[in-house]
């Protein structure tokens, strides 16, 4: 998301007029009587939906993007169960280029009388190095006015204009935070009182609250994450605009609350806004359901009052060793990564909330196991890392051998030099094709860790172990590593296919994790 503020030429708004016409002789018949439109009133108080048009600060995300969340992902919390949230909200998107797209259209073809249409924009409207979302503050205003507004109200529904998201941007010297795109705020300000139409100033109340907290808080709230926690965020994330989870759900609260003070019927549908006034208890009942190589699965009691909870980890007999986070969940489940295996380490977790954190829960101790098979694909002569077996296009798979493909017709080979470890240096890939490898084991559950990446480009994986899809891997100039649970295996041979855009393969890591059930 570009944040530049610096204004290029502004663009023939002729160009890109989308107003559906009714609302434009509405609109038109209004101005010349002098009075402003207003909404449709609700024909019912029950099944409101309310619709969210905006970008990547309130979108919905699929856990591939953990932690990131948008507060639209969090709003339904502060709703009554008659409330549904429809999250139109996509990253990268301007109120120009949402409406271009189809966006907003997509929208209006569905939303109904006495619905609500809720309109953040402003973070990509600034983005003046990118011309497909840079949106002038002047027609910034007008496509407000024009195509929200007057495209909700001629259905009958109800806009709310929302002021843009705070960012996590501070005087140095004060500590007090900025307001983020002020032109932007100030013509969402003003369209809304011209229109008459609800106000949610989330940039005034994100700003006071993180004010409240503090520069060095807010990391918890925006996307600051260390290295090593994440799958898709190996390298750890340092993001002062998008979110957290527990970001999200405090951006959530702020919206909510303000609804709760609008002359509206929404607003009697808001609840749980008010901020805790204590901490969670410390939760109780963690338990390791499943123990990979490099992780484990953990469930514990959940903790009324509690927003996120934080899981925390510590090497058992590493000299001088602290807990550090492992990961973040909204639920009393997450599955933790990164750990050695074969290490013991002592686990916890935190319950929070906006009043603070709850005293750790009690420790407890698991060990990760080590893998029962491990496979280093590449081509033949490559180095191979000492605790895997060399696998090249040449390996068949043979009940002799007891492990290879099934075919290699189109499979290539290559090897990136010593800049990576040998596991990683090297791959298999079938462009645009698939291949199934197999390995004999013993029936019962396991865990099965891919390596996939290329130095030199992309690499893009589809992976479906004993029949069941398991999703993608992708990379850029680098290598990333994920462990799929919960496979079974009951003929006494587990067996991966790739396939996708590049089908790359570095190496594979089999567990053995417990019996069948």
């Amino acid at each position: 998301m570009d944040t530049t503020t610096t204004r290029p030429p502004t663009a023939e708004r002729g160009r890109r007029r989308h107003r559906p016409l009714l609302a434009t002789l509405a609109a038109a018949a209004c101005a010349a009587a002098g009075l402003l439109a207003a909404p449709a009133p609700a024909v019912a108080d029950d099944g409101i939906t309310v619709y969210l048009a905006g970008d990547s600060t309130v979108q919905t995300y699929d856990p591939y993007w953990a932690p990131q969340a948008g507060w639209g992902q969090m709003l339904d919390r502060y709703l009554t169960d008659d409330v549904t949230v429809e999250n139109h909200a996509i990253g990268g998107r301007s109120s120009r280029s949402f409406v271009e797209q189809g966006r907003l259209d997509a929208i209006l073809d569905e939303i109904q009388p006495g619905d609500y249409l809720f309109v953040q924009f402003g973070h990509n409207d600034a983005s003046v190095n990118i011309p497909e979302r840079y949106t002038s503050p002047e027609d910034y205003k007008e496509y407000l006015r024009d195509d929200y507004i007057a495209g909700a109200r001629e259905r009958g529904a109800i806009p709310v204009i929302v002021t843009p998201v705070s960012r996590r941007s501070f005087n140095a010297e004060t500590g007090r935070f900025n307001v983020s795109f002020p032109t932007y705020v100030q013509a969402a300000t003003e369209v809304a009182a011209e229109e008459n139409v609800p106000l949610v100033d989330l940039s005034a109340s994100s700003r006071a609250y993180l004010d409240g907290i503090g520069p060095e808080e807010a990391k918890s709230v925006f996307l600051h994450v260390p290295a090593g926690v994440y799958p898709n965020r190996p390298n750890g994330t340092v993001d002062d605009t998008h979110f957290q989870e527990y970001g999200a759900i405090q951006m959530a609260r702020l919206v909510a609350q303000d609804v709760s003070g609008l002359d509206t019927p929404l607003a009697r549908h808001v609840v749980n806004t008010a901020p805790p006034t204590k901490v969670p208890a410390k939760p109780a009942g963690l338990t390791a359901q499943t123990v990979t190589n490099e992780g484990a699965r953990l469930t514990w009691d959940p903790v009324p009052g509690a927003d996120i909870y934080r899981i925390q980890k510590k090497e058992k007999y590493a000299p001088d060793a602290e807990f550090t986070l492992a990961a973040t969940s909204t639920i009393p489940l997450t599955d933790i990564g990164g750990l050695a295996e074969g290490t013991a380490y002592e686990l916890r977790v935190i319950a929070v909330n906006g009043a603070g954190e709850s005293a750790p829960s009690a420790k407890l101790l698991t060990t990760t196991r080590v893998p029962d098979h491990r496979y280093d694909f590449g081509p033949a002569g490559s180095p191979v890392d000492a605790r895997f077996t060399e696998v090249t296009p040449a390996t068949l798979y043979t009940p002799e051998r007891g492990y290879g493909f099934a075919d290699t017709t189109g499979m290539i080979s290559r090897d990136r030099g010593d800049a990576l470890g040998d596991v990683q240096r090297d791959f298999v890939a079938h462009f645009g094709g698939s291949y199934q490898f197999s390995a004999d084991v013993p029936d019962g559950r396991y865990a099965v860790t891919a390596h996939v990446g290329d130095l030199l480009g992309t690499a893009r994986s589809d992976f479906s172990i004993e029949g069941v899809s398991h999703g993608q891997l992708s990379s850029s100039r680098s290598v990333v590593t994920r462990t799929f649970s919960g496979i079974e295996v009951r003929d006494g041979r587990l067996d991966v296919v790739v396939s996708g855009q590049t089908a790359h393969l570095n190496g594979l890591e089999l567990t053995r994790i417990g019996d069948l059930p």
